[in-house]
Parts: structure tokens; sequence; C-alpha cells
């Protein structure tokens, strides 16, 4: 329903002592002004007697035919008293009671004014205008008029004015009644009562919107009143509270809520945000609002919510906020290696992913501590969850801590609009990464350490820490007990890391894992959107000197040669002279001038200890170091000599 089109029922009752045969003057004045409201009310006029006039009002209520009532000042007073629709008195304005004095002086000298608990202090001024003699009276009860009436008469006042009823008595007693009101009176008390109707239905919508908004809000919310008796909720709060809505309504809180604080009971003037209160097996976070009226507390409005929503609504905000980059690429599955120092550390790792415990990753750079962070994230239970990492060397000081930790709008000059949130909260519920911690800074290891302690997050220009629930692993190349020693490292946070501890080999302990890792990175090269075919064919030439490098590098190293190794594989190809190697790997050469063995010949001559792509090159060096005695080669090798032949035809149809 709109206002718009709401037609108001408006329902005029008139009184009389007898039930008139035809209508009354009143009734025909009423009339008069009725077209002006056509297509605005439903305008009811009902002529009926004092004995009736309660029965004939209880009726129209209970028919819902009447909005509002309109009736004279005495009959007004007594519905109030005695039904729930609204009821509007008719009143004699100052023009009425001008009009009603201008038609009494021409039949009468003496005019008595007869009016419902109001008197018009204006009479004074109107006697001196209309030459007659004027006495007013009033009256509260029915009865109360008719002895007015009579005392009036009884004192030579042949005309009274006044309403239908003080007209109907004046007949009676013998004297003439003057009615007070006349069409005007009735627009404006007809304009009134729409006024009233109109008023009542729009708040009524309002109100219907409002408890629709309550009805499907998410959060339970309970209203009382100054005194601490409750006045409203909605459903989802009688829901929380495990309590029915009409059981609770003007009960006091502490009786409907008794786990709240006693400081909020009856009513609190400040607000007080996220109190816990247990229900049951449910835990509630409750905020608490003071209703303020003229600087006064008159009420408050208390909102709760599942504590367990709000941590999923934090993790929901928490996820939207974060960039989406914040994952981990890599798996166990595509660590590959059989050299046993290392899988020992992947089987360790394996291990460790099952706990939420901190881990301490050490080895040299290019080892591959990042892949094993990664993997032991996604073997984790939080592997939906966002794998941050954090190269802590890679940022200065001053970006650095704001990087880490946050900061709120204004913390700092040039800060973003709304703060940002930190790469710490950001790994919320997942895992942080903090690759090459031994480079951080001494000042910012003490927040760091706050970090993994209480497990919560201070922004830069924020008075209140935010809680967040990761899993850290770090990572460094570093020994951290040199740099405890030289003051460059907290001791307490080293023992806060070191709880869990993986060491990575490095790749010159890996020797036999080299063909391996020069396969895998080959078909990683294979499918890299850009590169240029290549063939492998030169690698086998190439593997020897791999073998035998001491990797400073690592895997990293080992990367950039192969792939350099497969684009320049043509330029290998048209040349048997170790110049061109030395050309395009001197790294490899290198080790020559640093005092390091220039035999290619690795540890051990049994073939089987290595990978199937160093096979035919190994086997060309060993027959070319037994002067091309075959049967020496095969013995060397741990082979027949078909094997070696086999082996030596394959190398070259490679």
């Amino acid at each position: 329903m709109s206002v718009e089109h709401y037609l108001p029922r408006v329902v005029v009752l008139i009184t009389h002592r007898r039930q008139p045969q035809q209508p009354s003057r009143m009734a025909r004045i009423i009339q008069q002004a009725l077209p002006d409201f056509h297509g605005r009310a439903r305008i009811e006029i009902v002529e009926t007697t004092l004995t009736r006039l309660l029965d004939e009002a209880r009726e129209l209520e209970s028919n819902q035919r009447a909005d509002i009532f309109i009736c004279s000042g005495a009959s007004a007073d007594y519905l109030r008293q005695n039904i729930s629709t609204s009821v509007l008195s008719i009143h004699m304005g100052e023009f009425d009671l001008i009009r009603a004095l201008d038609l009494a002086r021409t039949r009468a000298t003496r005019v008595g004014i007869l009016s419902f608990r109001h008197t018009y202090p204006e009479l004074a001024a109107l006697q001196s205008l209309f030459t007659v003699a004027i006495r007013e009276a009033t009256y509260a009860s029915f009865e109360e008029a008719r002895q007015q009436v009579q005392l009036l008469a009884s004192e030579g006042y042949r005309v009274i004015v006044g309403s239908s009823t003080v007209v109907q008595l004046a007949d009676e007693a013998g004297v003439q009644g003057v009615l007070a009101l006349n069409v005007d009176s009735i627009r404006r008390a007809l304009d009134n009562a729409l006024s009233i109707c109109r008023s009542r239905v729009q708040s009524l919508i309002q109100q219907q919107r409002l408890n629709a908004v309550m009805r499907n809000l998410s959060d339970g919310v309970i209203a009382v009143d100054a005194d601490g008796l409750v006045q409203s909720l909605n459903p989802r709060m009688a829901t929380l509270l495990e309590i029915s809505a009409d059981w609770a309504r003007g009960r006091p809180l502490r009786e409907v809520m008794p786990a709240l604080e006693p400081a909020a009971l009856p009513c609190s003037s400040e607000s007080q945000e996220n109190q816990l209160i247990r229900i049951g097996t449910k835990t509630l976070a409750a905020n608490l609002t003071p209703i303020i009226e003229d600087g006064k507390t008159d009420g408050m409005v208390i909102t709760c919510r599942e504590a367990n929503a709000i941590q999923r609504a934090d993790r929901h905000i928490r996820s939207l906020a974060r960039p989406r980059h914040f994952t981990a690429r890599y798996r166990f599955e595509q660590i590959l290696g059989d050299a046993p120092a290392f899988r020992e550390t992947v089987h360790l790792a394996q291990l460790y992913a099952q706990t939420d415990s901190t881990v301490l990753i050490t080895g040299e750079s290019g080892t591959g501590k990042e892949l094993l962070a990664q993997s032991l994230h996604n073997a984790s239970a939080r592997q939906q969850a966002p794998f941050v990492a954090i190269n802590c060397a890679a940022f200065p000081e001053s970006l650095l801590e704001s990087e880490l930790f946050g900061y709120e709008e204004g913390a700092f000059t040039g800060s973003r609009k709304g703060g940002k949130i930190g790469l710490i909260e950001a790994a919320h519920t997942g895992t942080l990464f903090l690759d090459e911690i031994g480079d951080m800074p001494v000042s910012l290891q003490t927040r760091l350490l706050r970090v993994l302690q209480e497990r919560e997050v201070l922004r830069l220009g924020a008075s209140e820490p935010t809680p967040v629930d990761l899993r850290v692993v770090a990572a460094t190349h570093c020994d951290l007990r040199t740099r405890i020693a030289d003051g460059r490292f907290r001791e307490d946070l080293f023992y806060r890391l070191n709880i869990l501890r993986l060491v990575v080999p490095p790749l010159r302990q890996r020797a036999q894992d080299i063909p391996m890792l020069v396969n895998g990175i080959l078909g990683r090269l294979s499918r890299a959107p850009g590169m240029p075919r290549f063939e492998t064919i030169a690698l086998p030439r190439l593997m020897p000197y791999l073998i035998r490098h001491r990797w400073p590098g690592n895997i990293r190293e080992l990367e950039n040669i192969v792939e350099r190794a497969a684009i320049s594989a043509q330029v290998l190809e048209g040349s048997d002279r170790d110049d061109s190697l030395r050309t395009l790997f001197p790294e490899l050469f290198e080790d020559e001038h640093a005092g390091f063995p220039v035999s290619i010949e690795p540890a051990t001559d049994d073939l089987r200890s290595l990978g199937k792509a160093a096979e035919a090159a190994h086997a060309r060096q060993v027959l070319g170091a037994c002067e091309g005695n075959l049967d020496e080669t095969a013995r060397r090798l741990g082979v027949s000599r078909t094997t070696l032949w086999r082996r030596l035809r394959a190398g070259r149809s490679h």
C-alpha cells in the first residue's frame, strides 16, 4: 500500500437524544462539504443516539469501516476512553463564533454560549462589537450540558450557541439553539482527519519496512528502554538467544541476556563492542549502543552475531583484499632428485607439512628452498589459503616495514587513502614464507617476533592489533648463529623460528641427480612460450662437465647453463673441439684455475649410477682413456661388450 493510493475511511458520528427521522441540520452541513473530498477519502455520516453511540462505534470498528471518527467534543471524549480507533473533535473556531453571534443578535439581546471544556477570551471584545449581552459557560458531560442549558434559559437567555447536542437541549428547554458549526468547520475537521490518517499510514509503511529489514538482518537486534526492559527484538535475535520474542518483550534485559556484563545493565551511556557471551554451545559477539535523547540515555540497542560468522566474514574480506597472485605452484611430486641426503630432506618436509609448527629451511642460494616451502604449503591443510612469499633482502628497511605490517590511512606522508593491508595480514589462514630471513633488519626482527609470539599484527598508525592465523616458513642461506654472534640477528627470534629444521644439500653433493634435473629443465623449456626449437644432441658432450662442476649457483646456475646449451645446440654440433664449450660455458672450466681436478671422469666407473643422458658421453670418455680397448672399457663400466656397443651406437644416433 502506498500513501498516494490510500483512501482514508472517515466516519462522522452525530449524536442525538432521539434518533431523527430525517437528516439533521448537522448532517446537511456535512453533506455540503463532501464534494470537496471526492476521490480523497471515503466519508460516511452516521446519526445515532447517545445511548447507542458506543455500540455503534464499536460495530464500525470491528467491521473495519473506520480509520478515524469525527464527532462533537463530549462524544469524542467519551469514545476515546472506550475504543482504540482515533477520534477527532470538531472544534468551534473564532470565525465560527463570530458567524453564530451575528445570527444570534438578530434574534435576542441576551445570548448564551455553551462549549465543551473550552472558553473564548475574545468574547469580551465581541460583546461590544455585537451590542448583545453574552454569557459563556462550559460543560464536561452530557448531564452537565443539560444543566447549563436550563440555567441559561432560567436567566432569560433566549438564544444559546453551541454544538448540535447543545442545540437539541436548547430546543427542549424552550429556547432557540444556534449551531456554532458551519461547513467551513466541517472542512477543517475533515482536512485534519485526512492528515492524521495519511501520517499514520506513512508511519505504518515505514514501520513495516523497518520490520522487514529487521526480519532479514543476519545480525540479532534487541532494543531496551531506559529502565532496561526489552521493547523489541528481531527473529534472528530470538533464534540466537534460543527464546521466544513474545516471551522476551517487557522483561528485564538481565533476564533475557543474563550473560551480559553487569556494566551493560540496565543501560550504559557508552558504547561497548565485541563483548563475548555464551549462549548454550554458541559464542556471540555483542555490540551495545546507547540511545541518547536530549543528552540523556533513553535506552539501548544491542546487536549480536555468532563469533564463527565474524571469523568467516573476516576471512572473506581478507581474501578480497589480498592480491590474487598469492598462490603456491609447486608440489612434492614435482621435486626431482634421488640423492639420499636430498630425499631425506623431502621426506622430512612431507612429515612437517602435516603440522602448523614454524619451519626453518637452510641451504645455499639456488638450492630450491622456496620450491620446498611451496610444496610444504600445498601438502598442508592450508593449501586452499594464500601462500605469501616475502624476500626480506629485496626491500629497503623503510619500505619493508610498511609492506610487511601494512598501514592505516594517514600513517605517513604519501600513504594510500584507506590504508593498506600488509603482507603478513594477506597470509591470514595460509602460509607466510620469509625468504632470506637472515638479511632482515634487526629493528623489524623485534616486530616480527611479536607476530610469531602473539599471532597479531599492528599496522603502522593503528592503535589496535589485528589477529592473524598463519603458518610461518622461513629460509636463509646465512649461518644464523654467526649473525647472532655479530649482533645482526636476534637470538630469541632464531629459537622462535628454529622449531622444525630442513637442510637442503647443495647441487655439488647431488651429482647423480644432474641428468634427471637436466631432463626436467629441458622439458620445461620445450613448453615455454617464445622459445626457439632446439636439439639436445650436444648435451651428452656437455654432461661430464656438468657432473664435475662445483655449482656455486646450484640449481639456478644449472638452469641457466641448460637453457644456454639448448639454444646454442647448433653451434655445439658444428664443432667437435672443446674450444666451443669453453667459449659458451666458461664457468664449467673455471675449476681448472681454482685447483680442482680437470679430469672429467666421475668418482665411479659404474655406468648404472649415471643418468641415461650421460651414459653415452661417459662411455666414450672411458673408451678414449682405454685407448679404444672395448674389453677394458666394458670391464671398467661394469657392462658386457654387447651392452657397451649398444650404448655407443645409441649415443651416436641420439
